[in-house]
């Protein structure tokens, strides 16, 4: 197993104490941190210490976030969304489409997915960035595949890897004196319990049994 398919099982790991009140938010992000700060196989497993043992983490049919509805309820397949000297933001409990186009010209665009329902084979979202910043949240678990390039600007990947099964978001693009940015980051302090619930719901509520991951 590759060092980032073991980053992918700790963060995996890290969301489960999580939901089970084994961390508190500020030991979560700490510990983050830790697993991709990493360089080696025995500094990623100290990562773990000092937690309980817990059985193997196997995903049950339910997906770790929220999907959209894949019946006759879907929103159009494609989506635009232009700022031009303005601001546009999509943030808390929304249902993007599969397909997103951004057109940024002195302005911004923040797509903030950490409570949106992603479809179950993610989002392809292309942005073209002129003098502005169009800016992508994830939460962690979500996986992002970032192609985009920049002229006098910034296309920036800062996102993490995803958890197996998770959807995936792709993002394609340029940035002429701007920027793209794609980043992986908590939910805000106020949403946090509604994320812990999340997790609950995904990795369930069983009991320790000392085996698997610690």
């Amino acid at each position: 197993m590759t060092l980032d398919l073991e980053r992918e099982e700790v963060v995996q790991a890290l969301c489960a104490h999580y939901a089970q009140d084994h961390l508190s938010t500020g030991e979560l992000e700490s510990r983050f941190e830790r697993v991709y700060r990493s360089t080696d196989r025995r500094e990623l497993r100290t990562v773990l210490e000092g937690l309980p043992a817990m059985g193997p983490l196997v995903p049950p049919p339910a997906p770790l976030y929220a999907l959209a509805n894949t019946g006759s309820g879907l929103p159009a397949d494609e989506k635009r969304y232009l700022s031009l000297f303005s601001e546009v933001k999509k943030e808390g409990h929304w249902v993007p489409a599969r397909r997103i186009r951004l057109k940024v010209i002195f302005g911004s665009v923040l797509l903030d997915l950490r409570e949106a329902a992603l479809p179950p084979d993610g989002i392809d979202i292309d942005a073209d960035v002129l003098f502005g910043e169009a800016k992508v949240l994830l939460p962690p678990g979500i996986g992002a595949q970032v192609d985009c390039s920049a002229i006098l600007g910034t296309a920036e990947d800062k996102s993490r890897p995803g958890v197996p099964g998770a959807p995936v978001i792709r993002v394609t693009g340029s940035a002429l004196m701007g920027g793209i940015v794609v980043i992986t980051k908590l939910p805000k302090p106020a949403r946090m319990e509604s994320w812990r619930k999340q997790l609950k719901a995904f990795f369930g509520t069983g009991g320790d049994d000392g085996s698997g991951l610690t």
